[in-house]
């Protein structure tokens, strides 16, 4: 029997005959061919050739059982200790056994597949989330990719739709000087434009105004009541038009719908309410500040391209800002109008100031005395 002198102990527990169920603490010797175990003052020795090696340990701290049969009994050794277990790895004849390589193929697939369970795991986790995370980063940019895909047919039929839902709830006037007023700015503003455009009139004392896909374009009786000359009204009706030109409902509803499609995945909440929250985002949606000075350009370009004096439109802004320091009307709480949006409508509207504009005449003006809504 080849041997090598003075080999290093390595930590084990023993457990077999005579000994404890528990198991008493021992000391590995390996040589070329053979181990010894020490317990206590026993010695006990087995060749490589004779084990059975097997996996122990708990909780991922695997080892080695190195088991064996003698004339004394069944005995087997443990090795778990990370140090003693990497001790023993290291030993070239240990190593070389091929019941050692093999358990070191089946840990390294079991490691592969244990990886691959976690990859999975957190895929179907977090992916989800990590979907809305990207959503949210590109929001702006997808929902404009989506609206520009939608044909204004289809967009018509989402504010047909959505408008459809509102009616019960709208006291509209169909008829009489406030309706033709409305419709009269309203064409003579949305002429030669793709969409055909369809103004109502609500009687509600709010002051509100929102513009819903494919051309709806919904005014309250507050609002005009609000405006002191035809020109403000004109404003109010171009900055809606402009939020239907520019498609800011739309890419606001695909930004919206989409946020709340992903977290129904994630929440596992598919069928939950995003249809029927369309018509409330839609009325209720307050547009982004860029949204807001893009409707605002595209609005005073129209005026002044319809010979209609665009310094309506500021002024009707900045008196609703400056009457608003107690109640916000619920038009500035959709179309918020901070004071860097009045002051570039002020300051356009005075490099206008030296071109003349003929005053709007309309039938029947203020088409609602102002006592009444107030």
């Amino acid at each position: 029997m080849v041997t090598t002198a003075n080999p290093s102990l390595i930590a084990a527990r023993l457990f077999g005959s005579s000994l404890p169920a528990t198991g008493e603490s021992a000391e590995l010797a390996l040589y070329d061919d053979h181990i010894e175990v020490r317990v206590h003052h026993r010695e006990l020795s087995c060749p490589f050739a004779s084990l059975k090696i097997r996996e122990a340990g708990f909780g991922g701290a695997m080892g080695y059982e190195l088991a064996w049969e003698s004339e004394a009994g069944s005995y087997a050794l443990h090795v778990v200790q990370p140090d003693a277990v990497h001790r023993l790895r290291l030993h070239p004849g240990f190593a070389a056994l091929p019941q050692v390589r093999a358990l070191a193929n089946t840990t390294r697939r079991h490691s592969i597949g244990r990886t691959v369970a976690w990859v999975v795991v957190l895929t179907i986790v977090f992916l989800p989330v990590l979907a809305i995370l990207v959503f949210i980063a590109q929001a702006d940019r997808v929902a404009e990719i989506l609206a520009s895909k939608v044909p204004i047919e289809q967009e018509v039929q989402l504010g047909e739709a959505t408008f459809a839902s509102l009616r019960p709830s709208l006291t509209l006037i169909e008829n009489g000087g406030t309706h033709e007023v409305v419709q009269e700015l309203g064409a003579r503003l949305a002429a030669e434009s793709n969409y055909s455009y369809r103004f109502h009139v609500a009687q509600d004392p709010t002051i509100n105004a929102f513009a819903l896909p494919g051309g709806i374009i919904v005014v309250h009786t507050g609002l005009i009541a609000a405006t002191d000359r035809p020109e403000e009204l004109a404003g109010v009706l171009a900055h809606e038009i402009q939020h239907v030109e520019q498609r800011h409902s739309l890419r606001g509803a695909f930004k919206e719908l989409g946020l709340r499609g992903l977290w129904a995945l994630a929440t596992g909440d598919v069928g939950s309410t995003i249809a029927g929250q369309a018509a409330l985002e839609l009325t209720s949606r307050k547009f982004s500040r860029d949204d807001e000075s893009d409707a605002d350009t595209g609005a005073f370009e129209m005026l002044v391209e319809k010979k209609i004096d665009p310094s309506g439109m500021a002024e009707f802004f900045t008196t609703m800002s400056e009457e608003s320091k107690a109640e916000l009307p619920e038009f500035l709480s959709t179309h918020p109008a901070g004071a860097e949006r009045q002051r570039r409508l002020l300051q356009r509207a005075e490099q206008l100031r030296t071109r003349s504009f003929d005053p709007l005449v309309l039938g029947d003006w203020p088409p609602i005395p102002k006592t009444v809504e107030n």
